[in-house]
């Protein structure tokens, strides 16, 4: 069996791309999951949790669009800071 997701990161996940443009969200949502994946893994994790999303996100994201990331996480009362220094 693979990896399975939190429902609430999935809910997270899901609330943060259907706010990117069409073009994006198509790519982010490729991206963001296997490196989500990748690093619950990494955690020896069977289970997709926030802390592998946010660190996906920041880590996939280009550098070029990390602050407007942060406002959009901030804007869906995402808590980011905790994983991200």
């Amino acid at each position: 069996m693979g990896i399975i997701w939190n429902q609430e990161t999935k809910n997270k996940f899901n609330k943060v791309t259907d706010n990117l443009p069409q073009f994006h969200r198509t790519i982010a949502e490729q991206l963001i999951k296997q490196k989500s994946e990748e690093l619950a893994q990494g955690r020896d994790s069977k289970e997709v949790e926030d802390k592998d999303l946010i660190i996906a996100f920041f880590q996939e994201v280009p550098p070029a669009f990390k602050s407007m990331l942060e406002r959009l996480l901030s804007k869906l009362d995402i808590d980011y800071s905790q994983y991200i220094s």
